[in-house]
């Protein structure tokens, strides 16, 4: 009775770590707008006036550098938490010096630059990361998200969910959760973007009704910073390609 009692009390947790990517850009503005040649009769249209002044910009990466380090959630500029900064410590220490220095950016000094008649959306939270990192001399900034997916659905055992012993002993909830991690390097100067990076963390737990909401935010709590280890490891490489693609 006790080996069933332990098997059905028995909380498992799974971690998966899925796959990741980096991209780097290192391209011109000109060369690109020297293949652009729109037809006279589409000279006017405001779509094709977009695109040339948005092509109409130039890389100027250079290293080592300072280098913001702006979280977003919810839209909005935050505080890394300690555990993630301990993270991106540990690959700036793997770089080396050769790259420069991380500097977070602040909140407190996003939000004395930010124009007065501009209210906090986010829509302008990358226009905000962009100025704090202005007045923080900043040559470059790495913006970083992370977002989570939560799933938590009755498993067979549910049906002891109807008794009081079953609501805490039985793990009849099955908990998924999912984090991705994306990250953007941009030149503070001109909103260049050198290369972006994504990286996933997801983990699986069973547990009791009563217990399933507890469970459900450490899951979350920790596949939110397995996902940045995880987005770690892939700036590492894009930074490595950009430093390769400059010294060739």
């Amino acid at each position: 009775m006790k080996r069933v009692f332990k098997a059905l009390t028995a909380i498992s947790t799974v971690l998966t770590l899925n796959a990741c990517s980096a991209h780097t850009q290192l391209t011109s503005g000109n060369d690109y707008l020297s293949r652009y040649t729109p037809s006279q009769a589409r000279l006017s249209s405001t779509i094709d006036q977009d695109v040339r002044e948005i092509a109409t910009i130039e890389p100027n990466l250079q290293f080592p550098a300072r280098i913001g380090l702006a979280r977003i959630e919810r839209g909005q500029l935050t505080n890394a938490p300690v555990d993630e900064l301990a993270s991106w410590s540990k690959l700036s220490d793997e770089l080396g010096p050769a790259y420069g220095e991380f500097v977070p950016v602040s909140p407190f000094i996003a939000s004395m630059v930010r124009p007065e008649d501009t209210k906090l959306r986010t829509e302008h939270v990358v226009s905000d990361i962009r100025r704090a990192s202005a007045r923080q001399h900043l040559d470059y900034v790495l913006v970083y998200e992370v977002s989570n997916k939560t799933e938590n659905d009755s498993n067979a055992l549910s049906l002891g969910d109807l008794t009081i012993l079953g609501l805490y002993v039985l793990p009849s909830r099955n908990i998924k959760v999912e984090s991705t991690a994306s990250a953007l390097l941009l030149d503070v100067r001109n909103g260049y973007p050198y290369g972006t990076a994504t990286a996933f963390a997801e983990a699986k737990k069973v547990a009791t009704r009563a217990g399933s909401g507890s469970y459900r935010q450490k899951l979350n709590d920790t596949t939110k910073l397995d996902a940045v280890i995880n987005l770690t490891d892939e700036v590492e490489v894009m930074f490595e390609e950009l430093y390769r693609e400059l010294t060739d």
